[in-house]
This record gives structure tokens, C-alpha cells and sequence, in this order.
């Protein structure tokens, strides 16, 4: 069995959306419990880097990993270093013709990865692609994710959710800003159930009109929970949407991804689109509700009682295009702030004395 076999330089290759990288942290957990001696580098794209090395340094149980931010610093060479590290075995999560190239330069012994056209020359241990037809996922990414350790002969604990933590307190935290440090204790001292609301869509075929999300947050305020809306660096035209249909205290103030992950930890409950927050909302073990219309929730959500899909279930849903060809975008706009209202309570009726997986 290829799990017998001593790996003493191991690379991992994770790159590009924030989503992609959190949902992929349980299977670089299970290569640090099948190799506790090896040396890891992990490959993560630069802006999200500090976030995944503050989240996996907190979990003894990643080993002696390293994260390795894309792209390199000016100057430094990127081949040479994956070169002279000499890896004897390499995962290549991305499958990309740049990371199968990147795979093959490292000179390693193992190289694992997809069987797709273009990229398997590059691999010597082939795994088929998470795919039903072909849009479809045919399982959970998260699982999905573990499949190269099979290949390898692992036989990985299945994915689940709460395997991080994040450290540090925001009133003492230089790191964070005066606003946000300012803002977290009035926000996690208010009375009620937290509900991290987050509706940014990178695809603008993931939004839902800011008229819901205003309508759903005025719903939980008034059912006694402390609802908080978060936005992101992308979503300056949602929030000046709901900056008109909600006072200014239903918003945090502007927060880097170290200041979101404290949050986060003290959120009952994360309720929002697709988005690769939601993903950090899960790692730290928070509930999630996830309002799902172009993208498949058989691929994007795991299924448990705990991280529950909203849809209205649409014939052409999913259809996984970045854009809605249809007028009025149906599988969002028709998505009824009470459908997800209802979702929430739900989740949260599991958890009575508080924010808990069971």
C-alpha cells in the first residue's frame, strides 16, 4: 500500500477562490495524519494565505506544514524553489495545465492528480474528477477532495466541518482595526441568537436583491436575534443598496479576512449566498444557510442537518454559468426571504443553548 511508503517532502497544491482553499483544509489535515513526519508546503493564493496559515498554525494536528503564497515575491523564482525542495510526493487539487507543469517540474517521485486532458501527462497517480455529466457534481467537494489520498491508499475520516480555530483577542489585537475593535465587544454583548448575514456574489448570477436580504434581517431583528451584516472589498453596490433600506448598526464595519474569521467564530449562525465565507463559517464549526441558485448544492454543501441549502428549485437550477440568461433572474429573485427565514430557525431550534455541531 502506497500509505506504508515514508514521504519526507510533500507539496500541496490549492490554489485560486477562497472556497476552493477552506473546503480543501480537511484533506491537507488528513496528509498530516497519514505522514506526521514529513515536511508540508501548501500553495495558496497570496491574498489568502495569512488567513489559512492563522487557521491551520492554531490545529496541532496539520504537523509541520507551511504555507506558500501565489504568486512568489518580485524576484524570487518560483520553479527554482519548487526544484531545489526536492518533494518526493506532490497533489495537485487545482488540475490547472500551469499546476501540472508545476507538478512535473518538482521532479517528484508520486505525482498526484486529475485524469483530465492536457493535465495527466504530468501525474503518475490519476484520479478521476468530481463530475456527473457536465455541470453536475456528483458528491460533496469536501469529500471529494480526499479522494487523491485514496488513490494513495489512505483511508481518510470522512470531511467534517470544524476543524479550525482562530486565536487572539480583538481588543488587544494591534492587527485589527480601532473600528472593528471597537465595534466586536457592542456587537457580540447584544442580547439575541448572532446571525452572520454575507450576500456577496462573485458571479452575479449567485445574488440575491438586496431588498430580500434587507427583509430577512428585519425579520430576525424582530424574532429577538442579533443579526450583523458583513460586506466585502466587491460588494460596494449591494451595500449602498442596503445602506438605504436598513440603519447604519445592522453593519459591521469594513473587515480584512483575520477580523471576518474572529466574527465568524462568535456567530450562532452564518446565513448567505455562495460565497467563500461561508466555507470559513463551516471550518470553524458555525451552522451555516446558504441561498443556492446557479451552483449545486449536491457539490458545494455538505449534508448535514447543520449546513442546510435554500432553493426554490427551479428546473434550470443549477446551471453553473457566472451570468443569469433568463429575465429576472428566477432562482434567486423568486427565493423568499420567509423560505430562509423558516431555514434558520430550524437550524437553530438544534442548537438552543447556543452555537454547537452535534
Amino acid at each position: 500500500m502506497m500509505s506504508t511508503r515514508s514521504f519526507r517532502r510533500i507539496l500541496l497544491i490549492r490554489r485560486k477562490a477562497l472556497g476552493d482553499a477552506l473546503v480543501t483544509m480537511r484533506a491537507v489535515l488528513e496528509v498530516a495524519r497519514a505522514w506526521p513526519e514529513a515536511d508540508i508546503d501548501l500553495v495558496i493564493d497570496r491574498p489568502f494565505a495569512p488567513l489559512i496559515t492563522d487557521l491551520t498554525g492554531l490545529a496541532a494536528d496539520f504537523g509541520r506544514l507551511r504555507v506558500l503564497s501565489w504568486p512568489p515575491p518580485a524576484g524570487q523564482s518560483w520553479l527554482g524553489l519548487l526544484r531545489r525542495e526536492h518533494y518526493d510526493l506532490v497533489i495537485d487539487w487545482l488540475g490547472s495545465p500551469r499546476t501540472a507543469t508545476w507538478t512535473m517540474l518538482t521532479g517528484a517521485s508520486v505525482r498526484v492528480g486529475y485524469d483530465l486532458p492536457r493535465r495527466r501527462w504530468a501525474y503518475n497517480v490519476k484520479v478521476p474528477r468530481n463530475k456527473s455529466g457536465q455541470r453536475n457534481l456528483r458528491g460533496f467537494a469536501g469529500e471529494a477532495f480526499l479522494d487523491p489520498l485514496r488513490a494513495l491508499g489512505v483511508a481518510p475520516v470522512p470531511w467534517r466541518d470544524g476543524f479550525a480555530a482562530v486565536g487572539g483577542t480583538p481588543a488587544a489585537d494591534e492587527e485589527f482595526s480601532a473600528a472593528f475593535r471597537q465595534w466586536f465587544p457592542v456587537w457580540t454583548g447584544s442580547p439575541g441568537k448572532s446571525v452572520v448575514m454575507m450576500m456577496s456574489a462573485t458571479w452575479s448570477a449567485k445574488g440575491w436583491p438586496a431588498t430580500h436580504a434587507a427583509e430577512l434581517f428585519t425579520a430576525l431583528r424582530k424574532d429577538g436575534r442579533n443579526p450583523v451584516l458583513v460586506t466585502g472589498p466587491q460588494d460596494g453596490a449591494l451595500e449602498a443598496e442596503l445602506r438605504v433600506l436598513l440603519p447604519a448598526d445592522a453593519f459591521a464595519p469594513p473587515t480584512t479576512l483575520r477580523e471576518l474569521a474572529q466574527l465568524m467564530e462568535e456567530a450562532d449562525i452564518f446565513v448567505g449566498t455562495d460565497c467563500g465565507p461561508r466555507h470559513l463559517a463551516a471550518s470553524l464549526g458555525v451552522p451555516t444557510v446558504t441561498l443556492f441558485g446557479a451552483t449545486d448544492p449536491v457539490g458545494w454543501n455538505p449534508a448535514t442537518p447543520d449546513h442546510v441549502s435554500v432553493r426554490t428549485g427551479i428546473t434550470c437550477s443549477p446551471c453553473d454559468l457566472v451570468e443569469c440568461p433568463l429575465e429576472g433572474h428566477p432562482c434567486m429573485n423568486e427565493l423568499s426571504p420567509g423560505l430562509v427565514l423558516k431555514a434558520v430557525d430550524r437550524v437553530l431550534g438544534r442548537h438552543p443553548d447556543g452555537k454547537g455541531l452535534s
